[in-house]
């Protein structure tokens, strides 16, 4: 086997390993509402037509007027709880229905001035209508680039945020928790949906306290801002002869420099004998498709496993196949695998509620039992949504002690920092504990190859604080160093290569010697390559080295958040972690889809180059030959499909890598050629008519090219 083809082998095992990788990762779990129903989990998410309310007054501390909202929708009471609520007592349930509206909002939108916790991180609004969050909103994140750029350009941030309200082309500030409507049903993030109501007597009722809440009060101080809701239900044989039985207090807090939205639930009994209460609680919903080309969103859970050892997994891989409007429990909070947080989570950013606390440094559960829950909310070709909650049943709340429940819930990105590092400002120690650092994929299909990706990304964040933060210089500049490692043996390539070509006659010679005996013939040129002091494998190795960094840097480019919306160049390559996109047109064309990815050609044109200045090994028949010469343009090819939905960072280190090992084949091969010219000259002529050898000087070249 000759080295071309032997090169050729391995370089399109490399790029089908490297496009393995990118299968692998965009694969995500898929589910069809046709399939049979055997399959579906058997817990069902309670589901209701949303109720009609009554127009809300004016809420006093509205923030702004109020605003049309979707309402949070009635739920039917659950299965498991339709056994326990058997009418035993004569005495009803009554719930007051004059409902707050108007939209509060917590927190603020300025961007924070380099990462101090003197500053919010996010904007919250709340829903006087179900006391539930309509969107949440990040302080330092956009939606799309041309959000991020005009509000960088902005002088103001206020006229920014005004320019945004008045333009449809602007979508302003990343949300990420919003809405979900599904056939007529819409659900809000945080919403307390059935409460189920036992009375000592055998009494009960079911009651959707998403309707029945009203404004209590709200407080800020220098760090923090609150508001507080309130729902109360009466019992009594008749309305006229109902009393309060019951009081629900919802109340939100958000604090400068946290990304979590804290939520109490203070349940109070207000009759003499005792109450049970059970509850469902939805959390995270609504987290946006972050990737144009693939739904890279998950519901993720956090499993207690022996002594405070976390493991993170997706919950759809616990649950099997889900469909539409079934839900599946997770897990209890006090089992033997503790479920300790669920969430949501797409390609950069990530929800998760959690309802554990901290005892003497130790995660402990709550002493109610607490089911999380998943389910798939609706379904498209190319998408899914899920809703996750919490089920908190038997709830005991005795009579003049209230129940306090609480949970956060963390909203912002899938910042390693955050995580794991003790020194950075917005560390939270008990993020750790909880392992959020696990939703982090970083997408590698080889877990060996993980470390490497921390290493490469670690590189680029420090090479940018020397490119002043230009993530598209810094990937460049790690081009270079890169190829200054790798240059020994992309030298030593060449020189085989080189070599190759000379021994052409030669090995033609043993090919024809041997033409019968294919066994002696591959014996003899293997003799024949280690007398030359000749290896095949040295002409492809550098490509090969390469190649575990371009999936290295590939994985990291998927899930470091940092290069999201990161630019090289304002006007063209304007978001490092998906394609370039120079020009967009309306309509999508087979291959190309609605854009134009500019990185990707450019780096096809300089892999053909590059090839163009490989040497050629010796074909041993004229097919051989044809086949080599092909390959030229069908690798180019090969790679241009490959790279043209690629993040525009990893194109342009490819690119960036090829133009400098292009430049870098001339440099060496100039070098050779100078080096040939002058061993030839073996031979001067001295007075006296005789010729003596003499040695050739070696040719100056690059300080970095010593042989």
């Amino acid at each position: 086997m000759n080295l071309r083809r032997f090169s050729l082998i391995l370089l399109a095992f490399s790029i089908a390993l490297m496009g393995l990788a990118v299968y692998l990762h965009q694969q995500k779990p898929e589910g069809s509402a046709h399939q049979a129903s055997a399959a579906a989990p058997a817990a069902r998410l309670p589901l209701a037509s949303p109720a009609t309310e009554p127009a809300a007054s004016q809420p006093v501390a509205a923030t702004r007027p109020a605003a049309t909202q979707p309402a949070a929708p009635a739920a039917t009471q659950p299965a498991a709880t339709q056994a326990a609520t058997r009418p035993a007592s004569t005495l009803k349930w009554f719930d007051d229905t004059r409902s707050s509206g108007g939209t509060y909002t917590l927190g603020g939108l300025t961007p924070p001035k380099g990462e101090f916790k003197d500053d919010y991180l996010l904007q919250v609004e709340v829903l006087g209508k179900g006391a539930a969050i309509n969107t949440a909103k990040l302080a330092d994140y956009y939606a799309t680039v041309d959000d991020k750029q005009l509000a960088r350009s902005s002088s103001d941030h206020q006229a920014y945020l005004d320019k945004v309200s008045q333009s449809d082309e602007y979508k302003g500030h990343y949300s990420l928790l919003n809405p979900v409507t599904s056939f007529s049903q819409t659900f809000l993030p945080l919403s307390t949906q059935t409460l189920t109501v036992l009375a000592g007597d055998g009494g009960g009722a079911s009651i959707n306290s998403s309707r029945f809440w009203r404004l209590a009060g709200s407080s800020q101080d220098d760090r923090s801002q609150s508001i507080t809701f309130e729902a109360t239900f009466y019992r009594g044989a008749s309305p006229a002869e109902a009393k309060p039985a019951l009081r629900v207090r919802k109340t939100y807090t958000v604090r400068k420099g946290s990304y979590s939205v804290e939520v109490s639930l203070r349940l109070e009994n207000l009759v003499g004998e005792p109450l049970t209460v059970s509850l469902d609680q939805l959390g995270a919903l609504g987290v946006p498709r972050e990737d144009v080309q693939s739904d890279q969103r998950h519901a993720k859970v956090g499993r207690l496993k022996g002594d405070q050892d976390v493991q993170v997994k997706n919950a759809e891989a616990d649950l099997g196949k889900m469909f539409l409007h079934q839900t599946a429990d997770v897990g209890a909070s006090d089992g033997a695998e503790s479920v300790l947080w669920l969430g949501q989570v797409n390609r950069f950013f990530g929800s998760m509620l959690y309802l554990v606390s901290e005892v003497e440094g130790r995660l402990e559960a709550p002493e109610y039992q607490a089911t999380f829950y998943v389910a798939a909310a609706q379904e498209t070709p190319n998408s899914r949504t899920y809703l996750t909650g919490v089920k908190m049943p038997q709830i005991k709340v005795a009579a003049g002690r209230p129940r306090d429940i609480r949970f956060d819930l963390y909203v912002g990105p899938k910042k390693r920092q955050i995580f794991v590092d003790k020194d950075y400002p917005l560390y939270n120690p008990l993020y750790q504990k909880l392992d959020y650092i696990g939703t982090i994929d970083l997408g590698s299909c080889f877990c060996a190859w993980h470390w490497l990706t921390l290493a490469m990304m670690w590189l680029l964040q420090t090479l940018s604080v020397v490119a002043l933060g230009n993530y598209g210089v810094a990937i460049i500049v790690l081009v270079v160093l890169v190829r200054l490692a790798l240059h020994p043996l992309t030298k030593k390539g060449q020189v085989s290569m080189s070599r190759m070509q000379k021994m052409g006659p030669e090995i033609q010679r043993l090919k024809e010697k041997y033409a019968d005996d294919k066994e002696t013939l591959n014996r003899e040129m293997m003799d024949f390559y280690k007398k030359q002091g000749f290896s095949p494998v040295m002409g492809c190795l550098p490509m090969l080295l390469q190649m575990p960094i371009w999936i290295a840097l590939w994985s990291g480019l998927q899930a470091s958040v940092e290069l999201r919306h990161a630019a090289f160049l304002p006007v063209w390559i304007t978001d490092l972690s998906a394609p370039d996109s120079l020009i967009v047109w309306g309509r999508s064309l087979p291959g190309v889809g609605d854009r134009l990815n500019l990185l990707p050609i450019l780096l096809t044109v300089a892999m053909f180059f590059q090839a163009k200045l490989q040497p050629t090994g010796v074909a041993a028949t004229p097919d051989q030959a044809r086949q080599q010469q092909m390959m030229k343009y069908m690798m180019p090819a090969m790679m241009l499909f490959i790279f043209y939905g690629m993040p525009s960072g990893l194109s342009l280190y490819v690119m960036a890598s090829t133009f400098a090992g292009v430049a870098e084949q001339v440099i060496i091969r100039k070098h050779i050629q100078e080096r040939e010219e002058l061993e030839a000259a073996t031979t001067v002529k001295v007075s006296g008519g005789g010729l003596r050898s003499s040695r050739p000087k070696k040719p100056k070249g690059p300080f970095w090219f010593k042989r």
